[in-house]
């Protein structure tokens, strides 16, 4: 008898092939399997540098965030207190002068969460090295993840607001053209 026929005989043996092709739960798709990775000293004098420079680059970020913010509440108190009759009674923009600085602070706001992903990178790498945590550095390489996925993301809309930007004024420029405005 052949293998088929034995097969179609014995239900048992058919459960047990399909227990076995039973797929199991990728919860690692498309992640190449790391047995072992050793960081050697050159690779630790490299990881502690860019640690270092994380660090330095993010307090420098913190930094400029809370002038950003400073200046967006200066500017927000200093515009909604000039009368509108400084401008020869009417306002140069369509909108009231204290909204920009309510735009630093959104500004500020949005450039927190990197620079806090940077400073995470940068301190949990600097423990993973010196405990030798797998688990620190794990976490500090998914901070550095999330920092360049926020900048790449930021990148991606500021290259958008600058295509829609130069749209609009081709189109105004060109309706100021039709229109025939005296030269």
């Amino acid at each position: 008898m052949n293998t088929e026929n034995q097969e179609a005989l014995n239900p048992q043996n058919e459960d047990q092939n399909q227990e076995q092709q039973v797929p199991q739960p990728e919860n690692k798709i498309n992640q190449p399997e790391v047995k072992n990775l050793e960081i050697t000293g050159d690779i630790n004098v490299h990881l502690t540098d860019a640690g270092k420079w994380a660090s330095f680059l993010s307090v420098l970020g913190f930094i400029f965030i809370g002038l950003i913010v400073m200046g967006g509440f200066v500017m927000s108190l200093v515009f909604a207190f000039i009368p509108s009759s400084a401008f020869g009674g009417h306002s140069i923009f369509p909108f009231p002068m204290f909204l920009i600085g309510f735009l630093y602070l959104i500004i500020g706001a949005v450039y927190f969460f990197p620079i806090l992903y940077l400073f995470r990178f940068s301190s949990r790498i600097k423990q993973a090295l010196r405990f030798k945590d797998q688990e620190k550095l794990s976490s500090a390489f998914m901070n550095l993840k999330a920092h360049y996925r926020f900048i790449g993301i930021m990148m991606i809309v500021g290259l958008a607001l600058y295509a829609m930007m130069f749209v609009v004024m081709l189109f105004a420029g060109m309706a100021a053209g039709f229109l025939g405005t005296p030269a």
